[in-house]
């Protein structure tokens, strides 16, 4: 074994060594600061090893130990256990930060936590609480989760629980508000797509048109908006508009939604495509 390997092994059985003595340590008597620095110890210590990993979390459990309350070391905690799909103890660990945060009058992890909720966990009535909570903490209309308008979130989570118009009007409230911020909204091709959904959904297939239109003026291949619009014409009966968009999708379908974790919910793929086109030429 070369030294190196050696090092590496005996730095590992040290950083471990501390971890696990830490139940045998009397912390009691440590100042604020003292518990800041050795939380912050063992903070990074969990750095030394992968995420998803068992010695990761005993790392942020000991950081925990020391500093019960901070909502950094918990969020993080959280990612660890949800990537190894133990989702109950990452809920768990996740909603005792939200806890902590908001009784702060704090609404970052709250944020995280939609987020997920919409595309992680498909909670979509949990999405709807948490961003009007967001709302009603914060005192603004308008709130970003993770990278996100929240009403966008709350509008998508609306349009899966078949809330069609109140998603339209929490879609149409995020226009109006990036519009006073200065946002050129035609650029917002998504939440034209959905609303275009929504209307098809509730066959106003004229006003679906419309927003799908809208959608591919931002992004002129986007094979989603595509695809919807060819059933929706489809649906109205016009043969030649529906086989048009569907071989328009067909032709963009490698300029995907580019999501870094899930696509959202109406990703269009080939099979699909192809399967419109076969029954619409046999109509």
């Amino acid at each position: 074994m070369s030294l190196k390997k050696v090092n590496s092994y005996t730095l590992i059985l040290l950083i471990f060594s501390s971890c696990t003595n830490l139940q045998n340590k009397d912390i009691s008597n440590l100042d604020a600061k003292e518990r800041e620095a050795l939380a912050k110890h063992y903070n990074e210590s969990s750095n030394y090893f992968l995420q998803p990993s068992e010695l990761y979390r005993q790392y942020k459990d000991s950081a925990l130990l020391v500093e019960p309350n901070n909502v950094d070391y918990r969020q993080r905690l959280s990612y660890s256990y949800k990537k190894v799909g133990e989702h109950i103890k990452a809920m768990k660990v996740l909603n005792k930060a939200v806890e902590i945060d908001t009784a702060n009058g704090k609404v970052d992890v709250l944020e995280y936590r939609a987020w997920t909720l919409l595309y992680y966990y498909r909670d979509y009535d949990g999405v709807v609480r948490d961003v009007d909570l967001i709302k009603k903490i914060t005192g603004n209309v308008y709130n970003t989760c993770w990278g996100e308008p929240c009403d966008f979130q709350k509008g998508q989570a609306l349009y899966k629980l078949g809330k069609f118009d109140d998603a339209i009007k929490t879609f149409n409230l995020v226009n109006i508000e990036e519009d006073k911020l200065g946002f050129n909204i035609n650029d917002n091709y998504m939440i034209f797509f959905y609303i275009g959904r929504c209307y098809f959904k509730m066959k106003k297939y004229n006003k679906a048109i419309e927003y799908f239109k809208k959608s591919i003026a931002s992004v002129d291949k986007f094979p989603e908006a595509y695809y919807q619009l060819g059933l929706v014409y489809k649906s109205l009966g016009d043969k030649k508009k529906a086989i048009e968009n569907f071989k328009l999708a067909e032709q963009y379908i490698d300029y995907k939604m580019n999501e870094p974790y899930v696509e959202r919910f109406d990703e269009v793929f080939l099979y699909m495509i192809k399967k419109e086109l076969k029954n619409t030429n046999n109509l």
